[in-house]
Formats: C-alpha cells, structure tokens, sequence
C-alpha cells in the first residue's frame, strides 16, 4: 500500500495503461542512452589523434570543414540524449495530468525522433558525406544506427497503441473538470493544444539554435555570440511570457506574441534559403549539418506556423469563462484533498466497499461524510 501511495504521489496513476506508458519511455531512454553513450564513446576513439575542437569537447583536424564535422557526430549524439529526456519529461506529465493532448503530441515526438535516426543513418551510409566515410567500414557503428531505428520504430507502435487506450481512459476528464459547457471544452482543447505547442517550440527551436552555433557559426563570428547570448536566452523567455500570457488571459501580451510567430517565418524561410540556394562548393558551411539543420528548421517552421494559428483562437476564447473554471476545479480539487486528510487525521475509517483505487471526487467525499 505504501508503495502504491508512493507511486501516486511521483504522479503516476494506478491504470495499467498509464503505466505501461510510462515503462516503455522510461525504457526507450534507458536504450537510447547506452546506445548513444557508446557511439560518443566509438567517435572519440575513431578520432583520437585529432586535436581539440574550437569549444573544448569532440576533435578536429585541420581542415576546417572536417573539423565541424567531427564534432557535428558528438553534438547529433548529444541531441538524442537531450530529446529522450524531453520526451520522458513529456510523457510523464501528461500522464500524470491526464493530458490527451499531450500524449498524443509526445507520441509525434517520438516519431519525429525516428525520423532523426534515419537522417543520421543516411548521412553515415546511404549518401555519406567526404569525413562521413571513415565509418563505412566500422561495423559496430552500423549496427549501432540499426538498433537505434530499431527502438524508435517499436516504441512508436507500443507508444501508438497505448495513446489510443489512454485516450479512452482519460477522455471524460474534460467533462468532469469543465462540465457539459461545449463552449468552454472547446476553449479547453484549444488551450491545451497551446500549451504543448509552446513546449515543443521550445525544445526545437533551442535543439536547432545550438547546433547553428557550434555547427556552422565560428567562435570568432559576432553572430555566434549572439545566437548565444542573445537568440536563445530571448527566445525562451518568449516563450515563457507566452505561458504566462495564456494562463492569465493577458490580451495585450498574446497580441505581442501573435504579432511575434506571425513574423517569425520569414526568419526560418530565409535560413532554410540560405542553407540550400546558392551555396559555394568550395566553402560550404552547411556541408555536412545541411540535413539536420533542414530538418529541424522544417519542423520549427511548421510549429511556429501551427502555434500561430492556435494562438489565435486562444486569443478569441480569452473572456469566455475559461480561466474562471480553471481556478475553480482547481480550488475544489485542494479543498477535496484537504478534507480527505482531515478525515484521515481524524480517524475516520473509509467503507470497506471502496476500491483503493478509487479516484478521490466530489461524490466520493459526500459519500463519506454523509
């Protein structure tokens, strides 16, 4: 009983479903981890006697070119490690909130990661680049990318099955915390779709940011330095002003960040140009990051393109009650779990009839006093 008491309080519910859910991400991390740890490990090996790249870890040689993309191997490596704990993170809370949003988007993420692994067994051995080649002939390496694709490939069916099951097991929460207000549940949807917007914004854009920075720019560059210290520390707290703008209904602030992603396109469009027009052969800075950069340009545009459109709607919720109804399911949960310790303090033996399992509700508690 303890145990299961301690599981509660981690916030993971007592319904297999939601468990397994959690076990199969807590196990994609744990294998992605040790895989990636070891082709880190292998990389490091392979390029020995290099000396030391421009930002203190991986190596490089002496052309410069080469020199990005052999610390471009640790920091893609780096990359897997950061997303799996995002995802982790992901699943978790929207587990333990009951988000079927959320689910659903960490279940995309998870896809997205698939997608990554196959860019990066692609740019080793199916169309490998010039300093790629030194791993054609390391089988270890090979079968490393293989059981990496391999494990984002089940975890994507296992984490497909459970997200339908979840969704039928957390679908009427909405309904209980809202009521049979459709208005007010759609102004929900839309809210919550929000929220994981903003939360994958975060991790792309960032994931995208750093490797421009250490990839591409040069630490002699101005524009590293402001990419640094400028783009992303701003961008975040962006986004962060964004949360706080959709939590309190603040109008004048999610103007400002509507006008902001309405803008934002033209950025990633011109660096999605410039990556790929007119490049010069002979001096290509993008020459071995160009698919990873693509990628994750691509996939932040169309979040950003996304985000706007649902901030939107957001926007034109604000004022409908929503909030209101928040705050007050909110207060009635505390003060539900309040007076469930109280009564617990006081020595009140609950009814042998009900299941442990038993979600706490307002019906259960008129139960128990009555």
């Amino acid at each position: 009983m303890g145990r299961r008491l301690n599981l509660k309080r981690c916030g993971i519910p007592t319904s297999i479903w939601a468990r397994l859910f959690i076990a199969v991400a807590m196990l994609e991390v744990f294998a992605i981890i040790c895989i990636q740890g070891y082709v880190i490990k292998r990389t490091v090996d392979i390029y020995r006697d290099g000396t030391e790249s421009q930002w203190g870890f991986g190596v490089q040689s002496g052309n410069s070119s080469m020199s990005i993309t052999q610390q471009s191997f640790i920091v893609y490596d780096v990359i897997f490690i950061v997303a799996q704990l995002f995802l982790l993170m992901l699943c978790w809370e929207a587990v333990a909130h009951k988000n079927t949003i959320q689910i659903i988007a960490a279940t995309l993420f998870n896809v997205m990661c698939l997608v990554y692994s196959l860019i990066q067994y692609t740019t080793f051995y199916i169309h490998p680049s010039q300093s790629a080649g030194i791993f054609q002939n390391d089988y270890d390496m090979r079968i490393l990318q293989i059981t990496t694709m391999a494990v984002y490939s089940l975890c994507s069916i296992a984490f497909a099955m459970l997200t339908w099951e979840l969704y039928q097991l957390f679908g009427w929460k909405t309904y209980k915390k809202l009521g049979a207000n459709l208005a007010l549940r759609r102004a929900y949807k839309w809210h919550q779709i929000l929220l994981t917007l903003l939360k994958l914004d975060i991790f792309f854009f960032i994931s995208y940011s750093v490797q421009l920075a250490t990839l591409v720019l040069r630490v002699s560059d101005p524009e590293t330095w402001v990419q640094i210290g400028v783009v992303i520390p701003g961008s975040v707290l962006f986004l962060v002003l964004s949360f706080w703008a959709l939590k309190v209904e603040n109008k004048r602030m999610m103007v400002v960040v509507i006008v902001c992603l309405g803008l934002s396109p033209a950025y990633f469009i011109y660096k999605l140009v410039r990556m790929n027009v007119g490049i010069d052969r002979d001096n290509d800075p993008y020459l071995d990051s160009r698919k990873y950069l693509t990628f994750f340009v691509v996939v932040t545009l169309a979040l950003v393109l996304v985000t706007f459109y649902v901030s939107i709607q957001c926007f034109r919720n604000f004022g409908t009650g929503l909030k209101e109804a928040i705050a007050d399911y909110d207060a009635r949960k505390a003060q539900l779990k309040a007076n469930k310790a109280l009564l617990a303090n006081a020595g009140v033996e609950q009814p042998s009839t009900v299941n442990p399992d038993y979600e706490y509700t307002e019906v259960h508690e008129r139960f128990v006093l009555e």
